[in-house]
């Protein structure tokens, strides 16, 4: 309990220091734009085709919310996100919603004011979405954190809709898998929460479905699908639960191996959300190791390493070789670059060279990677001979080519 209490106090110091630098937001593509939040705090809009940020639309159009590490979710013509600032202990944080023609607020004149740390990405259903956050500063017995279920609607009369109390701090957002949210925490829990029937207020800490206790503190985000959920903790492990067979009997059991659960040894924080395909889950650590595990078992095919620690997920594309196509994983550094390497074998096959560090997810759309970097930049790459094709800052729209 002591080692996890200074896992937990170090990695709250990494958040905490980090506040300052926003630009960890990855960048969401719809219908030919991209959305995303900014270095200082605005959530901007950029027109793939004209390469420029589109003039007008930007949200606030005063100071900035300070960090958004989340990133942007869109349902119907609206677009929804999180941000925060604080001033030493004192925080301060918005969870928005804004119209996609225009970037006005569909909640009024702002969104909803929480005086707490709004770090992860949101969870979304067609009407609701569902925001993990850190205690909150203006209530005198607040938990360590909160679970909200939030009214999507445009001008809901009572945004709040619900919330459940969490055993810590909230950094690793909500992922969804059918009407079931995963959350976690710094105390090292993960969370299944019943999220049918939204309207139904009362009572909604019965609406925890089963809890699983972590070895370590837990800050990354889950990759929930298809009846199974993954994800990595501060004791260097990546789990696999088989979230389809637990239940309201089943709090905080221990792992099923019969039942496909495993877990994993990463030899450092795995803070990285774990991507699946065919088969094979892709575990990246902090150090920089990038690990091929194969999906039923749990045992290691390959590892890699490149150069810098990974914090967000890397992306699968595929890439051009003469006249054949090869399947790739483009790994966020955060000293510098997107590194290519092969998910046959876990060989570099080349690089996108930013010369930035790179603290958020790559973005593929119509051959192209999109790079949000740490400095603010955008840059944008060919994907099959990891050429730079454009850069854009963020803050300013200036060109920076």
């Amino acid at each position: 309990m002591f080692v996890m209490l200074l896992v937990a106090f170090a990695a709250i110091a990494c958040i905490n220091d980090l506040t300052p630098e926003g630009a960890w937001a990855s960048p969401h593509v719809d219908k030919e734009k991209i959305f995303i939040g900014n270095k200082d705090g605005h959530i901007v809009r950029f027109d793939i085709g004209t390469g420029t940020l589109d003039t007008g639309w930007r949200y606030p159009n005063g100071d900035g919310l300070g960090a958004i590490y989340s990133d942007s979710v869109i349902i119907g013509d609206n677009v929804y996100g999180t941000g925060y600032n604080c001033t030493g202990d004192k925080c301060d944080g918005e969870i928005f919603g804004l119209n996609l023609a225009d970037g006005r607020s569909i909640w009024g004149q702002g969104g909803l004011e929480l005086k707490t740390k709004l770090v992860g990405s949101i969870g979304a259903t067609d009407d609701s979405i569902f925001v993990g956050t850190t205690a909150l500063g203006d209530e005198e017995e607040s938990a360590d954190g909160y679970f909200y279920a939030i009214d999507a609607s445009p001008n809901a009369s009572s945004i709040v809709r619900w919330r459940i109390p969490l055993d810590g701090n909230s950094f690793s957002g909500v992922a969804i898998d059918g009407s079931t949210a995963f959350i976690s925490t710094m105390a090292g829990t993960v969370y299944a929460i019943d999220i049918s029937d939204i309207e139904d207020a009362s009572n909604p800490e019965d609406r925890i479905k089963w809890t699983f206790d972590a070895e370590g503190a837990l800050a990354g985000p889950i990759l929930a699908v298809d009846g199974t959920i993954y994800f990595g903790d501060f004791a260097n492990k990546a789990y696999k639960l088989n979230t389809s067979l637990r239940s309201s009997a089943s709090l905080r059991l221990e792992l099923e191996s019969v039942n496909g659960e495993w877990k994993f040894d990463a030899g450092s924080w795995v803070w990285a959300k774990p991507i699946v395909e065919d088969g094979i889950t892709y575990i990246s650590a902090l150090n920089g190791d990038v690990f091929a595990v194969d999906d039923s078992s749990g045992t290691e095919k390959w590892s890699a390493t490149v150069e810098g620690q990974i914090v967000a997920s890397p992306t699968l594309f595929d890439r051009k070789r003469g006249d054949t196509r090869e399947r790739a994983l483009a790994v966020p550094s955060g000293e510098k670059n997107v590194w290519v390497i092969s998910v046959i074998d876990g060989r570099e096959l080349g690089v996108f060279v930013t010369d930035e560090k790179v603290k958020s997810s790559p973005v593929i759309h119509n051959s192209q990677m999109y790079v949000h970097a740490l400095n603010g930049d955008m840059k944008w790459y060919s994907v099959d001979d990891t050429t730079q094709r454009g850069c854009i800052n963020l803050k300013g729209g200036e060109r920076c080519d």
